[in-house]
C-alpha cells in the first residue's frame, strides 16, 4: 500500500510540475528529503509505466516510447532534461532494469508530463487518473506474481 504521507507529497510535487513551478516542486522535494525521493522515484516510474501500457494498450514498443518522450516533452516543455532523456530513461529503467544518468528530477517530471499530457478514457483531468493510476499500482503490488500470466490474458485478449 502507498504511504498516504507519501502520495500527498508525490502528488504535491506532481502538481507543481505540471503547473510549471518547478522552483516549488524542487523545494518540496528537499524538504522531503532523500529517502522520501527514493519513494516518490519508485511511484513516478510505476506512473510512467502504467500511462505508456494504459494509453498503448499493449507492452510498448520503441515507437511508442519516442511517442511518450515527445508527448512529455510537449507537455511540459520548461521541464528538466530533451526528449532523447525522457525516451532514454523510459527505455532503460521504466521498461528494463537499467540505470539513468540523466538529469535526476526527469522521473519525476516524466510522470507528471505523462500523466497531464495523456488523458484517461474518461476524459477526467491529472489528479483524477493519478488516483486510477495509484489505485492500479496498489492492486499490482498485493497481487500474487502467478496471476500475471492471467491478468495480461484478461485485458490483452482479443
Amino acid at each position: 500500500m502507498i504511504d498516504p504521507k507519501t502520495e500527498d507529497a508525490f502528488r504535491t510535487i506532481i502538481g507543481h510540475a505540471v503547473h510549471g513551478r518547478n522552483d516549488d516542486a524542487e523545494k518540496a522535494i528537499a524538504q522531503a528529503g532523500q529517502q522520501a525521493m527514493q519513494e516518490f522515484t519508485t511511484l513516478a516510474i510505476q506512473a510512467a509505466g502504467y500511462v505508456v501500457i494504459d494509453t498503448a494498450g499493449r507492452w510498448p514498443t520503441d515507437a511508442d516510447l519516442a511517442s511518450a518522450a515527445r508527448i512529455a516533452t510537449e507537455t511540459l516543455p520548461g521541464m528538466p532534461g530533451s526528449r532523447e532523456d525522457v525516451l532514454a530513461y523510459l527505455k532503460s529503467v521504466v521498461f528494463s532494469a537499467g540505470t539513468f544518468d540523466g538529469h535526476p528530477l526527469t522521473p519525476l517530471y516524466a510522470a507528471a508530463a505523462l500523466t497531464a499530457g495523456f488523458k484517461p478514457p474518461q476524459g477526467s483531468d491529472w489528479n483524477d487518473w493519478l488516483d486510477v493510476i495509484e489505485a492500479g499500482i496498489e492492486a499490482a503490488d498485493a497481487m500474487r506474481r502467478e496471476a500475471g500470466p492471467a491478468v495480461a490474458f484478461r485485458l490483452f485478449r482479443k
